[in-house]
């Protein structure tokens, strides 16, 4: 499984979008990581609350694939839907780049 803080450099090098990056935007970098933390835990409580109302049978099998896809994913231990890594974030991106970055 990839390093996450590998996958923020290779995202600040490239300029491509992530959330973390867009929350850093919108809150500041000291603020972001707290606030995406916060979204993530309100988005299962929702999903939690969701899976309750599902048949019980079509929640346990739900469940079960999401355990299986979890697993496949490279997950062997831990939650067995996965857990969260939010990654220290590069405060200076443009200086990030010019410093890392080749010339072509």
């Amino acid at each position: 499984m990839p390093d996450v803080c590998l996958l923020v450099q290779e995202d600040v090098l490239e300029n491509n979008f992530n959330v973390l990056r867009m929350f850093a935007r919108i809150y500041g970098t000291s603020a972001a990581p707290a606030k995406l933390a916060k979204c993530i835990a309100e988005a299962e409580e929702n999903y939690e609350n969701l899976s309750k109302a599902l048949d019980p049978e079509l929640s346990v099998n739900y469940r079960r694939r999401c355990e299986e896809a979890t697993k496949e994913g490279g997950k062997l231990s831990g939650h067995p839907l996965g857990s969260w890594t939010i990654p220290p974030l590069i405060a200076d991106e443009d200086h990030y780049r010019s410093t890392f970055q080749s010339s072509p």
